[in-house]
């Protein structure tokens, strides 16, 4: 991923230079100035922050250099809308859930992403903000295609050569930009499972370890180790896409009997999952695994065939003290029900043993 991500660091660095360098020599100052150095640097630096980090290094940049009243605000796509993400300036309460649609050409940012280039406030093109007298819009591109907007408006009325001279510093985040949006993309696809969105192993071994030993004091973590049952079956009589489609369900079912603000869930690979049950007792957890278990199977997956799963139930501090000790158990545990007939709870016991819910 390494060699991926700076090789297109190389090929956007080359784009940006013959895009921005006519708006460069136009606006004069910009290249041979210290302001633009500074905010590439301040930008890259940015990077693995992510792409709000980024676009905050330009605004503060800008609110610091003087010009009283800027306001910046960064839209994103979102279906044919586009949607402020980000606001920084005095007047920017304004831009609260603010929303474009795409084919408004009689809106700056819209103007903007469906032109590839950046558009000054006219007659005919009002500034986004009531307070505002004049503004410019910058399309931020990867690939010849423009991934956000940035917006910067004034209180008080700007030259063309101020606004171009605004346009050609907020073109220079376009690549820093571009390659945290880049680096945000890898690192959801190392935390989550791309079938389900749900956790990936490795992501929910860390996030449990964490848990852990944040309730160390006395605190409470229950773990679910959930096999599919017959899913080969599933697979072998409907195809894979039924399959995916399937687990696609199971993940969702197990979403639902999660607390989205405290447990969190995986795909553990394959027909299998995690829950990670925060602050409750293990009676509890059993007891909610039977609720999950009925749901799933009283479920339409859209099938001739019953879908059922078999879990396993563990517990922090009872049955083991550390992550990987509390999957084993849950594990062993799970297996332990799946023997007795699958579709069913058992939990760990004392020792190596497990038992049997009903």
């Amino acid at each position: 991923m390494t060699s991926i991500f700076f090789g297109n660091a190389l090929a956007l660095l080359a784009t940006l230079a013959n895009r921005s360098a006519p708006a460069r020599r136009e606006s004069g100052n910009v290249a041979d100035g210290l302001d633009g150095m500074r905010l590439v640097r301040s930008a890259l630096a940015a990077v693995r922050e992510g792409p709000e980090a980024v676009v905050r290094s330009f605004a503060e940049q800008s609110l610091e250099d003087g010009n009283g009243g800027e306001n910046i605000l960064l839209f994103v796509s979102a279906g044919d809308e586009l949607r402020c993400r980000q606001r920084f300036g005095h007047d920017v309460e304004h831009a609260v859930e603010m929303r474009v649609r795409l084919d408004d050409s009689s809106a700056l940012v819209a103007h903007a992403w469906s032109a590839r280039h950046a558009v000054f406030t006219s007659n005919d093109m009002s500034p986004l903000l009531p307070t505002e007298r004049s503004g410019c819009a910058v399309p931020l591109i990867d690939n010849e295609a423009p991934i956000a907007v940035l917006y910067c408006g004034f209180v008080q009325q700007r030259s063309r050569r101020a606004l171009e001279r605004h346009c050609a510093l907020a073109g220079e985040i376009a690549v820093p930009f571009a390659l945290a949006c880049e680096r945000e993309r890898d690192l959801a696809r190392s935390l989550y499972d791309g079938l389900t969105g749900l956790l990936t192993p490795r992501a929910f071994r860390e996030r449990l370890a964490l848990a852990l030993a944040e309730e160390c004091a006395g605190g409470k973590v229950a773990l679910w180790f959930v096999d599919t049952d017959r899913f080969k079956e599933v697979n072998d009589t409907f195809g894979h896409a039924v399959g995916d489609r399937v687990l696609q369900q199971m993940a969702e079912l197990l979403r639902t009997h999660a607390v989205a603000r405290t447990d969190f869930v995986a795909r553990n690979g394959g027909d299998e999952f995690c829950a990670a049950l925060i602050g409750i007792t293990k009676t509890l957890a059993i007891e909610r695994a039977q609720e999950f278990c009925d749901a799933v199977r009283a479920h339409d997956f859209g099938i001739p065939l019953r879908v059922t799963a078999s879990v396993g139930v563990a517990a922090y501090p009872f049955d083991a003290r550390t992550a990987a000790a509390l999957l084993e158990r849950a594990d062993r545990a799970m297996y332990a029900g799946k023997n007795a007939g699958r579709d069913r709870v058992s939990f760990a016991l004392e020792g190596r043993d497990s038992a049997l819910y009903r």
